[in-house]
């Protein structure tokens, strides 16, 4: 009696040892897993801010492209207008020397009519002075009638033909002042046209110096977007470590047992053909102490999970053959051996559940026949299962 209360008191002892500990690694749990929230907040706002720039950038470059595009077409009539204003300066300069001239031939033709004036105006007026006297020293002096006639006609020939020759002056000025009024209005509209042109490139310089400002703005937006999108995906890859540490210790932290009865590893009826503890190995004869107990039934029989947890091993182990073992938290492993070629239904790092199917029973390894070498180990140290099963 006295020997069962002290085992007594020693199972109370160590549950209370064992309450803050596992208080303890609660709290812990609980902050890794608020830790993992945060940082999977703030990797989707990373991942945000990141698709943003990119967008961002896209759009930048598109409207970048566009006024390099504009820039391009208005360099284009910006050169065409140098070319038609060109045109236009030597038009003017070809007009303005035509003017000259024409100005010049203008003033030959007044010289000339002037000229001609003069000398009329000096003929008639000696006839006037002279009265008819002209006229009786053609009579008197005339040999006779016809010669007379001739004379006179002579005389009257002479002032006709000085009066056309005036005449034909006149006409030739008005003609050359005429010319020169043309050339004038001529020469006015080309300058009109070349300050027209004139307007129109320095309007063209003045849209490509905005248009190439805006390039230059646009590539600066650009370059900051890709700094913060590089920054971002920086943030986002020592977010991933950061998460992927937390995780780890997350899974490290995580009691998946949280006591009681195991479930059995296979639904039918088994027969155990070799218990936990020391015994003689079948097969090399020695003795040895056996870390589980061997469940005989039927190859390919399936089996499950005794407990929820994490795959820490599902392939070949040694003497095992094919092994699955999964850790359960606080320090409890399951081992499941002998599994069958093929017949792992789960990998490393699955989390699996309570009941679930995770392999078919096998012979493989050291192994006489079908059937499921089953372990409970804690800390790592084999346990006698039968006490955690049902």
């Amino acid at each position: 009696m006295r020997k069962f209360a002290l085992t007594l008191a020693v199972i109370m002892a160590a549950a209370v040892l064992m309450q803050p500990v596992q208080g303890q690694a609660a709290s812990q749990l609980d902050k890794v897993k608020q830790q993992i929230n945060d940082l999977q907040k703030e990797l989707k706002r990373k991942d945000n801010e990141q698709k943003n720039a990119d967008k961002k950038v896209k759009t930048l470059s598109v409207q970048k492209e566009a006024t390099k595009e504009e820039m391009e077409k208005l360099l284009k009539e910006i050169d065409e207008a140098g070319v038609k204003l060109a045109e236009a300066e030597n038009q003017v300069t070809l007009t303005e020397a035509q003017l000259v001239k024409t100005q010049q031939e203008r003033d030959e033709a007044i010289q000339q009519e002037a000229q001609t004036s003069t000398s009329l105006d000096s003929r008639i007026r000696l006839m006037y002075m002279e009265g008819k006297v002209p006229y009786l020293d053609v009579v008197l002096n005339a040999a006779n009638f016809n010669d007379f006639l001739s004379s006179f006609d002579d005389m009257q020939y002479i002032t006709s033909q000085t009066r056309d020759l005036l005449d034909a002056k006149k006409e030739a000025r008005e003609l050359v002042e005429l010319k020169e009024a043309e050339v004038t209005r001529e020469l006015l509209e080309v300058q009109l046209l070349k300050n027209t042109i004139a307007d129109q490139k320095a309007t063209l310089e003045s849209k490509e110096k905005e248009k190439e400002a805006m390039v230059a703005k646009l590539s600066k937006e650009i370059e900051e977007m890709e700094e913060i999108s590089e920054e971002a995906e920086q943030q986002l890859m020592a977010l991933a470590s950061k998460i992927a540490k937390a995780q780890a210790e997350e899974k490290r932290l995580t009691n998946y047992y949280k006591g009681g009865k195991l479930r059995l590893p296979l639904d039918v009826s088994y027969r155990i053909t070799s218990e936990f503890g020391t015994r003689i190995h079948p097969i090399t004869h020695q003795k040895h102490t056996h870390s589980g107990i061997d469940m005989a039934v039927p190859q390919g029989t399936p089996i499950y999970a005794a407990e929820s947890g994490r795959v820490i091993i599902a392939q070949w182990w040694s003497s095992y053959g094919n092994c699955v073992i999964i850790d359960h938290g606080g320090g409890l492993w399951t081992v499941y051996g002998h599994i069958k070629n093929g017949g792992i239904l789960v990998k490393k790092g699955d989390e699996v559940k309570r009941g679930d199917k995770i392999a078919l029973v096998g012979s493989t390894g050291q192994s006489t026949g079908p059937h499921l070498h089953f372990e409970v180990r804690k800390d790592e140290k084999p346990v006698d299962p039968v006490p955690y099963l049902k």
